[in-house]
This record gives C-alpha cells, structure tokens and sequence, in this order.
C-alpha cells in the first residue's frame, strides 16, 4: 500500500496482554451514539499518536432501503484489518432498533463497541482525524485533489499520490487497483453494471505520517452505489 521514505520504524500495535496496563487519557475516545434513527460518529476515524493503528468506521450500502449499520475496524499501517468490532447490519435494523429506537441489544451493543474504543484510546492514545479540504474542478468532473496540513493528496489515472504541499516529489504513491469495483455484466449490455470510484474524503491527524482515504462510487437507479471504502496510506 504505501512507498516509505526514510524514517524510524513505526511502534507496534500492543497486543491484548498489555491491556491492563493502559493508562488513562486527559482527552475524550472515539464515541459512538444513537441519534434521530442513525448511528452518530464522534472522533472517528482515529489514528494512534505514533501512527501504528488506525480505526475507522465502516457503514455498508443498503441499496433503496437505506438501513443504518455500522462497523468498526482497526487498520495497522499496511490497510490491514488487525481487529473487528459489529454493531449492526442493516437486516437488524427493523429488529433492533423498532421505531427507530435502540432496543436493548443495541443499547448494550454501542456500550460495548465504547469500551473497546476507550480500551484502545488508553493504549494508543488515540488521536481524532480531520478532513483535508477537497478542491473544486473547473468542470463537472470529480474533485480528486485534497489540500490540508502541508499535504496534497491526489487521486490521478490508477495511483493516489501523497505530496508535500506545493512539490512534485511524493511521500507516497498507492495504485489504486485495489480499490475498485468491477463492472457487472448484464443481458442486454446496456443493463450492465458499472460504479466509477472517486476520491471522497481524506483524514489525516497534524504531524502524523498516516492519512485514511474515503473512496466513494457513482451508482444509477438501476446500479447502486457500493458503500465507501476507507484506506490507510502511509509513509
């Protein structure tokens, strides 16, 4: 995923066995919270302060329903997934959350997901990422650069590239491959399926050497969306 410059080698995530040992932060964790009939995301994504994980919240499409469910994911600095954590896919949504209400098992469930983020904000000291500001086109193409914290992030042919701001040398160059959705092949041909991928989003934290790319798809009304995916890019 990542093209690595020259510099110390990232803190290893902590394992389980260390986790009694985790002091307590002076500043808030992530939160998750249950508001007007969706899922409400505070200090999310986050990266650890010496940039060894990242954790970012997941929601999947639901196609016309539209049903809120939501997953989070700790990422290590190669986009790896080293740690789940369920809260609700959309099918339990009519059963979980009746009215739009949390029932108990969705109530325990975001306890439950809040303690684990609070466990690794005491490890990790997690840090809450921000959104670099997408740049305007001069013409109705998608926006694919994104400028913030003397970085310029641009989504260019197959490859994100990673620049110090104002400079044509990368920190960090990502084919971009792996990242997209194959058409789907119908009969007749023009019934086939296609879902262009697009930089969404960029999250980056100041003065850490990780960012966490949103990719978002176009869909039709015969052709949803897939759900964003989210990336850690490092260097």
């Amino acid at each position: 995923m990542v093209s690595a410059c020259g510099s110390s080698p990232p803190k290893q995530p902590i394992s389980s066995h260390d986790l009694d040992q985790a002091p307590v932060r002076s500043t808030p964790p992530p939160v998750v919270s249950w508001q007007g009939s969706k899922f409400v995301l505070a200090g999310l994504p986050a990266v650890a302060h010496a940039g060894e994980i990242a954790v970012v919240a997941v929601e999947d499409s639901d196609g016309g329903r539209g049903f809120p469910n939501l997953r989070l994911e700790v990422r290590d600095r190669t986009d790896n997934v080293i740690q789940k954590m369920p809260v609700m896919i959309s099918n339990e949504y009519e059963t979980l959350a009746p009215d739009g209400k949390p029932g108990p098992t969705l109530t325990k469930r975001i306890a439950d997901v809040n303690r684990e983020l609070a466990t690794l904000h005491g490890v990790h000291d997690l840090q809450p990422m921000h959104t670099l500001e997408l740049q305007a086109t001069t013409d109705a193409a998608d926006k694919h650069l994104a400028i913030g914290d003397s970085l310029d992030v641009d989504w260019s042919g197959d490859h994100l590239h990673v620049f110090p701001h104002n400079t044509d040398k990368p920190v960090a160059t990502v084919s971009i491959g792996p990242w997209l959705v194959h058409d789907i092949k119908r009969a007749p041909a023009t019934l086939a399926c296609s879902n262009p991928a697009y930089l969404s989003n960029a999250y980056h934290a100041t003065d850490i050497s990780l960012l966490v790319v949103e990719v978002g798809y176009h869909g039709t009304d015969t052709c949803w969306e897939p759900g964003k995916q989210l990336h850690v890019v490092t260097w």
